[in-house]
């Protein structure tokens, strides 16, 4: 039973370390960077669950304002990536309308912070990622990679 215990806390504690690292799969599509970076990151596609990409993927007109529309065959390759890497854990990834910012995981990790943090004029809207993730184009969201706006909430804490 000795034997076992630094196997089970090596395993638990890789994984609590890298639970807000979501590496871009190396076979990422160039469209799907081209086109979903145009207007904000190119979010990793382990930050939805896979229905929720398909329905976000299915109403490009209607994206959250914007009409993000394109080619049969660019939705098809994009969408095949999102399903392929797409979140498994269904309850942490989900969103009814595709929107990150409204998953069990974004909501935990963001608990802290006021709902006027994002409105910020150095953030302007919850989907900018990269105001204060140094790394979020990465795929990495660690606390220890905040920047500026965030940086300055963890210090005063």
């Amino acid at each position: 039973m000795k034997s076992i215990l630094p196997v089970l806390f090596t395993a638990l504690f890789a994984t609590a370390a890298q639970a807000d690292v979501f590496p871009v799969p190396s076979d990422a599509p160039a469209i799907w960077r081209s086109e979903c970076s145009s207007c904000h990151i190119a979010y990793p596609p382990q930050l939805l669950a896979k229905p929720a990409w398909r329905h976000l993927m299915g109403g490009l007109d209607k994206h959250f304002g914007d009409n993000a529309k394109l080619a049969p065959a660019d939705v098809a390759a994009i969408l095949a990536f999102l399903e392929r890497y797409g979140a498994t854990d269904g309850k942490r990834f989900s969103s009814a309308n595709g929107r990150i910012s409204e998953t069990r995981w974004f909501l935990k990790e963001h608990s802290e912070l006021p709902a006027t943090a994002f409105r910020t004029k150095a953030v302007g809207s919850v989907s900018n990622c990269a105001a204060c993730h140094a790394r979020a184009e990465q795929g990495s969201y660690r606390e220890r990679e905040l920047l500026g706006p965030a940086q300055d909430h963890e210090r005063s804490k």
